[in-house]
């Protein structure tokens, strides 16, 4: 009987674990961020009308924001027939279990096959990468090419780590390949580093944030002096990223890099920072990541001392990363710093578990190569209990929170989800996904509306949509809307941003505005649809203490439909998305 392996049983259990964690927290309910809304709509115009366009826009602008591959990777899925939130969730859910699998692969060149299972598990099990699986983001997916660009450049770097494993490349580096590049310290792997290179490509080209992943790969070409490999890199990297940033400089609705000086990308009335504003900025941030975002995103909120796991983490890291780079400088070690960097430089308001989430493999590798430092002075049999005792510590909560995830998963009663899927987040919520509903068929052709969720707006109705002006002062509100055509603002209750800018508004300028309807129940966070009137149709501003009414919309304003409080958010089953449908009509 033919023996299998240690690493590759490691292997499937470690995948296999990932594959039941997924699946048993797996649900239909969508997410109310407007990302994946963002993406599905994307991904549509790309099926629909083979363009990338801001189609929920009124301006209907080149979209600049998301890089296409995340859009064209649920483009292929609903060209192939997916019609509902659960069947497009499916590519985070995959590219998660595809992430821990490339994390297994890349640590166990660093480590034992043991240690390489310890760091996967881990990362499968952890509270951020459990979350994320669930939703149409691209973080997982993001995360999944990163990690196969890093395997395969240490694949194609192919030299052993003293120190850590001290074993030469068994298989598939540059010692055992034939075709080779040669750089100033030894042969890099042509084959490989070409998936490298690819992987960190479509990184890129999946979240912005892959910039520092393409840094470290060129910088680490230029470390070997492998000037050939670099060249050859540069250009299959470098010429669709400069036609990526072409086409940003031809406009669009929002872009990173002007919402990267802001001081609160939502309040742009806060101004913007300086250079020298920046640090302050990454204090903050280190504080927030090492204290909360960080542990959170491993043990979760619930787990006691967070704060002291947070930086037990980060001490441990930074240390291992430390030891690693002293050995040997790779991609993953200018990687690490980088892209650490990069998320401390954000906007405070971005900071969060999501985008710590590629970093979590690297702290938890070098974290083990730090507790490698400190227990090699203990007798050996007692190492396997140190490590044991501290993978337990991270895994134990974890574990706990994957359990809450689970039977969260069916909090919300089935019956509720088959009729209306947006009643599980509460009134509210629903009451803005009735009101967007009704205006497929209720508003006039051609319109368009101003709403706090325009991505979910148009996923809803099919009515383009754009966020209101983050300003109180009603006159930014009314140009925003004479700018881009908008006759219509919702003045939803699904936060408090709708009542503070768009209230503002209609309570300083009523004869701007006219009502049409209300939808869901007023006592119990009822939304309501305006008209805003022609600037020449717009009354006087009240006197001060006057009681502010607002008066019915023209009949114009509105098809012969009747508005009503009840009617489907989707038409149908709400586990479909009404855009796609019209796919098929």
């Amino acid at each position: 009987m033919t023996r299998i392996p240690l690493d590759r049983i490691l292997f499937g259990v470690v995948v296999a674990v990932s594959i039941v964690v997924v699946w048993t927290v797996s649900d239909p309910l969508p997410h109310l961020g407007g990302d994946n809304a963002g993406y599905i709509a994307l991904a549509y115009d790309l099926v629909a009308n083979g363009s990338y366009t801001d189609v929920f826009d009124p301006e209907r602008l080149p979209h600049t924001k998301y890089p296409p591959v995340f859009p064209a990777t649920l483009a292929l899925l609903i060209a192939a027939g997916a019609r509902s939130w659960v069947a497009l969730k499916a590519v985070a859910a995959v590219a998660t279990v595809i992430a821990v699998g490339f994390t297994y692969l890349w640590a166990a060149r660093r480590l034992s096959a043991l240690g390489a299972f310890a760091v996967a598990l881990l990362l499968a099990l952890s509270v951020g990468i459990v979350y994320y699986s669930q939703w149409v983001l691209s973080d997982p997916l993001f995360l999944a090419l990163t990690m196969a660009s890093l395997h395969a450049l240490a694949k194609a770097d192919g030299v052993a780590r003293t120190g850590e494993r001290g074993e030469p490349d068994a298989e598939g580096g540059a010692s055992g390949s034939t075709a080779t590049l040669r750089g100033g310290e030894g042969p890099i792997d042509a084959r490989w580093l070409a998936v490298g290179v690819l992987c960190g490509g479509l990184a890129y080209f999946t979240r912005s944030a892959g910039l520092p992943l393409v840094v470290a790969l060129l910088a680490w070409l230029v470390m070997r002096r492998a000037w050939r490999p670099l060249g050859i890199s540069a250009g299959a990297l470098g010429l669709p990223m400069l036609a990526w940033w072409l086409r940003g400089r031809t406009g669009g609705v929002a872009q990173y890099t002007s919402e990267f000086w802001m001081v609160n990308p939502y309040d742009p009335s806060l101004g913007t920072v300086g250079i020298g504003g920046l640090g302050g900025r990454v204090v903050e941030n280190l504080l927030g990541y090492a204290t909360r975002h960080l542990p959170l995103g491993v043990v979760g909120a619930d787990a006691p001392v967070v704060p002291i796991v947070g930086v037990m983490l980060v001490v441990a890291a930074l240390a291992g990363w430390v030891v690693s780079a002293r050995d040997r400088v790779g991609p993953a070690e200018l990687f690490f710093p980088l892209y650490a960097g990069l998320i401390l430089l954000w906007p405070t308001v971005w900071s969060g578990d999501r985008f710590a989430l590629p970093l979590l493999p690297l702290v938890f590798l070098y974290g083990a190569v730090s507790l490698r430092l400190l227990t090699r002075r203990l007798p050996e049999a007692v190492r396997p209990i140190a490590a044991t005792v501290a993978i337990l510590a991270l895994l134990v909560p974890a574990v706990e929170d994957w359990r809450r995830a689970v039977a969260a998963s069916d909090a919300c009663p089935l019956e509720v989800r088959e009729q209306d899927v947006w009643a599980c987040y509460g009134p509210r919520v629903q009451s803005f996904m009735i009101a967007a509903a009704w205006t497929r068929d209720g508003l006039p052709e051609g319109a368009s509306v101003l709403s706090r969720k325009p991505r979910h707006f148009y996923l809803q109705s099919g009515v383009p949509s754009r966020t209101f002006a983050f300003f109180e002062d009603p006159d930014e509100q009314l140009e925003l809307a004479d700018a881009i055509g908008a006759s219509y603002v919702l003045l939803d209750r699904w936060d408090g941003f709708a009542a503070r800018y768009v209230g503002s508004a209609v309570r300083a300028r009523p004869g701007a505005f006219c009502y049409v309807s209300t939808f869901g129940r007023p006592d119990d966070g009822a939304a309501q649809l305006l008209g805003i009137l022609p600037p020449g149709a717009r009354g006087a501003d009240p006197s001060a203490g006057a009681e502010v009414t607002v008066a019915r919309c023209p009949s114009t304003f509105t098809t012969n439909r009747d508005a009503g409080g009840t009617y489907s958010p989707s038409g149908s089953s709400s586990a479909r998305i009404p855009l796609l449908d019209r796919l098929d009509s």
